[in-house]
């Protein structure tokens, strides 16, 4: 299997919960999520190196280590780092996931770990 990118990322993606504000009937980004939106994506798109979007099926890999031992829902924090992706450039959509391995540990430090791979190989 071919890794497309892999990012090592500070801290956890913003939750879908807090993706997201309704006011007067209208979904909007928020302020706090289009921020981090925008450095990933920028780190992202810096490791790309302008290449153009990839454009067949992908398998994603996403790992977060925390040091606390809060309860979180980890399918929250991944639509955040979906749309990094697109943002990116790195792919056209995040339909093109096929495959999302989503894992969480303890750990010394808080972080993310994504690793994106063309889908199907071995």
């Amino acid at each position: 299997m071919k890794k497309l990118i892999t990012l090592e990322l500070e801290g956890l993606p913003p939750t879908i919960n807090h993706l997201y504000r309704t006011f007067r009937n209208r979904r909007y980004k928020t302020a706090k999520a289009q921020a981090y939106q925008e450095t990933v994506s920028g780190k992202l798109r810096c490791k790309w190196e302008s290449k153009p979007p990839y454009l067949e099926p992908i398998e994603l890999r996403i790992t977060f280590i925390t040091k606390d031992k809060r309860r979180w829902d980890i399918d929250n924090r991944v639509k955040a780092l979906q749309d990094c992706l697109s943002m990116a450039g790195i792919i056209k959509d995040d339909k093109q996931v096929n495959i999302l391995h989503v894992e969480r540990h303890a750990g010394k430090k808080t972080a993310t770990y994504i690793d994106v791979y063309r889908s199907g190989e071995e």
